[in-house]
């Protein structure tokens, strides 16, 4: 019965914000392209192999500057929801998360192998998709009108500080507790 009633809110869900949630995905896959392509160009298709005991290791260090990259997308997503002129401003965290995603997936593949791509599929895609999934429920919550509450607060505000909140506390547990048993790489293309 609940399952029915979940599958029955996602599908209302998609079907009331399909534009933003379809051109936001199209954002997110020209970044992907647009880094993958930027990588391999970067090193013109010849990536320096990584030697295990060369390999800089850092779940902390990561985790922070991810969090300093989110603190960065969710405010960009709150500024484009301000008015109808500052809209297309919505596109940049996604184009952004896509190329970081296409650069260290390659990077990560190309020069750490085994390793990286371990990293890859239990750290890093983990990540990158959640916050993909973040994101467009906070855009589609930005853009929606709304009126402000009892201490002029937007309710848009405090549902992105809301799933803002979620994105830090899950890309907690996979780059510091997840991170500590697997070794978070700390990904550099050169």
């Amino acid at each position: 019965m609940r399952t029915q009633s979940a599958v029955s809110w996602l599908r209302t869900y998609f079907s009331r914000n399909k534009k933003v949630i379809i051109c936001t995905l199209v954002a997110f896959i020209v970044g992907v392209i647009a880094g993958v392509v930027a990588c391999v160009r970067s090193v013109d298709g010849d990536f320096e192999r990584v030697a295990r005991a060369d390999m800089e290791f850092g779940a902390f260090k990561v985790f922070f500057i991810s969090l300093l990259a989110l603190l960065g997308g969710y405010f960009v997503v709150l500024i484009a929801g301000t008015n109808t002129k500052t809209v297309f401003l919505i596109f940049l965290p996604f184009l952004t998360l896509g190329f970081v995603c296409g650069e260290y997936s390659c990077a990560l593949v190309a020069r750490y192998e085994t390793l990286g791509l371990i990293n890859l599929l239990v750290i890093y895609l983990p990540f990158f998709l959640i916050t993909l999934v973040c994101l467009i429920v906070c855009s589609v919550s930005s853009l929606m009108p709304d009126c402000s509450c009892g201490g002029g607060i937007k309710p848009s505000f405090l549902t992105a500080l809301k799933i803002f909140g979620i994105n830090v506390a899950i890309s907690f547990v996979l780059f510091v507790i997840i991170g500590s048993i697997f070794g978070v790489i700390i990904v550099s293309v050169y």
